[in-house]
């Protein structure tokens, strides 16, 4: 890991929140890398110390980007596993550990990092998640946070392990502050981009760090998308039949976030895993999707359905409210270290 002296210097002693958002496991809706371009488009950016992603990254599985016009191959787009530090347009800023997930000294990054956010001194800790969930296009996406000491009783349950999993445990046994945030994305259109999922994230990390992040294309793009799915589904019994019993778990769940108690009243039916991934696979058999638009889940819709039976793992449900001020104050006296 590589860092840079100057801007190490300019961030050491302001207890800088840290906002991580690294690929894993799923990237549901496109999410994380929604949100990572706004991030990065609308916030002015300094490298603070970059890993080595040709060592790192497995090339084959994330495949970068090049360019070919004229006869010739240009603009190569290497991977990136990086720390930076943002700064939005009120002075605002924050440490933002982003890439590609490493596939490989999974614990050797975790533990540089983890040096890297004691050296400078570093404030709590978000680590960002966007997994396919059985919720309903047609509510608010309901960040779930967990990482956070509520005492309920869930658990325990098995899945698999991401970075950004391994990240999480090894700074909260540093002794470093760290809320993880679950972004639910509806199982049924995972596979496409989903902006309204990414708004929702880039909401929570404003609210956790104290960053304004501009969001106004993404909620545009979001509505389009909306648009587009209810159009798809009105005359589609079997689609309808799928979000209404979708849009009822999430009615009941709402209100009882975090309860240990019953989801459902005496003698009411709720859609168990099963019945979500059969009447998803019926959906997705029977209507004529745009790729541009929802692409066909094909066999992996039954797999997209299955959090259902892990999804307590994420912890209890939370609502984020787009108008609380964040935690974070303006650096006024923050001088950011040269680009490098």
């Amino acid at each position: 890991m590589d860092v840079y002296g100057a801007t190490k210097r300019a961030v050491v002693g302001k207890g800088l929140p840290v906002v991580a958002v690294v690929d894993g496991v799923f990237d549901a809706g496109s999410t994380l890398a929604s949100m990572r371009r706004s991030l990065e488009a609308g916030l002015e950016s300094t490298p603070l110390a970059e890993f080595d992603a040709d060592l790192l990254v497995d090339h084959r599985a994330t495949r970068p980007r090049i360019t070919y016009a004229d006869g010739g191959f240009s603009d190569y787009a290497p991977p990136r596993l990086a720390v930076d530090v943002l700064k939005d347009e009120l002075g605002n800023e924050a440490l933002y550990f982003s890439g590609a997930e490493p596939a490989f000294g999974w614990e050797r990054v975790a533990a540089a990092l983890g040096g890297l956010l004691d050296d400078v001194g570093a404030g709590p800790v978000t680590v960002v998640h966007a997994v396919p969930l059985p919720v309903p296009h047609t509510r608010p996406v309901a960040i779930r946070r967990h990482g956070e000491k509520s005492g309920e009783r869930v658990g325990p349950f098995e899945l698999p392990a991401s970075f950004a999993h391994l990240l999480e445990t090894r700074l909260v046994q540093g002794g470093r502050e760290v809320v993880g945030m679950t972004i639910p994305v509806p199982h049924y259109i995972a596979e496409s981009e989903y902006p309204p999922a990414a708004v929702a994230g880039l909401e929570a990390v404003a609210a956790q760090a104290g960053l304004a992040v501009p969001t106004e294309e993404l909620r545009e793009a979001g509505r389009e998308v909306d648009a587009r799915i209810a159009a798809q589904i009105e005359d589609n019994p079997d689609a309808q039949r799928l979000v209404a019993g979708l849009e009822l778990r999430y009615d009941v769940e709402s209100p009882a976030l975090g309860a240990a108690s019953a989801l459902v009243a005496e003698g009411q039916h709720m859609p168990d895993g099963d019945e979500l991934a059969a009447a998803a696979e019926r959906y997705l058999r029977t209507v004529t999707l745009d790729p541009s638009e929802l692409r066909e889940a094909g066999p992996s819709a039954g797999e997209l359905a299955g959090p259902v039976e892990t999804e307590p793992e994420q912890g209890p449900e939370q609502r984020e409210h787009p108008g609380d001020p964040g935690p974070a104050s303006p650096n006024p006296d923050g001088v950011d270290g040269p680009r490098a």
